[in-house]
């Protein structure tokens, strides 16, 4: 499998020439993004970069696809290498980042926030269950790693408004705080674009597989709480949104996203709506809804 884009992402690296009969030397660089998934790569041999290069990118940032268009940038085919042991400091988009994790460096300021109109995207990869029992541990192994640097790589490329995310075994929880245009749009983003890639390229070795979820508008609570000999503080959500979609992501099939009817009700988001006796039977059988959950499943229509 294809080494991911995480691995690259905010690193110095040297590109070495594919081809060693040109006689041109390696450069160091400096890769790093911006908004609106732009591609960053600057010079990083000399103190004042001698050239700083910007594309957007208009394929998944795995590490292919970025060596593929730093090699446009310098006119010829490179392979690029991790520089070891070469760290960049910790800049604002760095701690900006950190507050979205649910680990953070201490500060000895603690939220309690409610936020009552917060977006909640769950994903999970369904029949993975299937694929534990019947494959190579180190294909286990290779498998979700991929899936989670990728996706995290995905996130920190369109979730831009994100307040947190989170692993969770197989799948992941992505939370804004506001249900608004922008915050929804990045939602579907992450979904289509994920969902496109493991298609095309992450899950086709395994027949099976498939990614689903589902994205809700309820009311969450944030905390956080501090572990003071690790010098670490932790936080976390709860509320009903988060039940919500946890819940409601088992009704979603392979590139299916299901959504609830408060987030339907803005008009933010295309949705058919399925309303059969075997949906019914469905929805009772998940506990913990409200009767206007109850009603018909929404799936997001694109």
């Amino acid at each position: 499998m294809t080494a991911m884009f995480a691995s690259l992402k905010n690193r110095l690296v040297r590109a070495i020439p594919v081809d060693p009969e040109n006689g041109q030397d390696s450069w160091m660089l400096q890769i790093s993004f911006e908004p609106e998934n732009i591609l960053v790569v600057a010079d990083a041999k000399e103190a004042v970069p001698r050239f700083v290069h910007r594309r957007s990118l208009e394929c998944f940032p795995s590490d292919a696809c970025i060596t593929a268009v730093v090699g446009s940038m310098l006119d010829m085919p490179v392979r690029l290498e991790v520089i070891e042991g070469k760290e960049l400091e910790l800049d604002t988009s760095v701690y900006q980042g950190l507050r979205k994790m649910p680990v953070d460096i201490f500060d000895n300021v603690y939220l309690d926030q409610v936020e009552p109109e917060a977006l909640i995207l769950v994903v999970d990869v369904r029949n993975f269950s299937n694929f534990l029992c019947n494959n190579r541990e180190e294909d286990v192994f290779a498998l979700i790693k991929d899936f989670t640097s990728n996706f995290l790589s995905c996130v920190n490329q369109f979730a831009f408004g994100c307040s947190y995310y989170k692993l969770m075994g197989d799948g992941a929880i992505i939370i804004w705080d506001d249900t608004n245009e922008k915050n929804v749009q990045e939602a579907l983003q992450v979904f289509d674009t994920y969902c496109d890639f493991v298609n095309e390229e992450l899950f086709t070795p395994y027949e099976g597989l498939g990614f689903a979820g589902a994205l809700v508008s309820d009311k969450v609570f944030k905390y956080e709480i501090s572990a003071e000999i690790s010098q670490l503080k932790y936080r976390d959500y709860i509320g009903y949104g988060i039940n919500l979609a946890c819940r409601m992501q088992a009704l979603a099939k392979k590139d299916e996203l299901v959504i609830n009817h408060k987030l339907a009700s803005t008009g933010l988001v295309p949705y058919r709506s399925v309303k059969t006796k075997k949906a019914s039977h469905e929805l009772h059988l998940l506990k913990g809804l409200k009767e206007e959950d109850r009603q018909d499943i929404l799936y997001y229509k694109t």
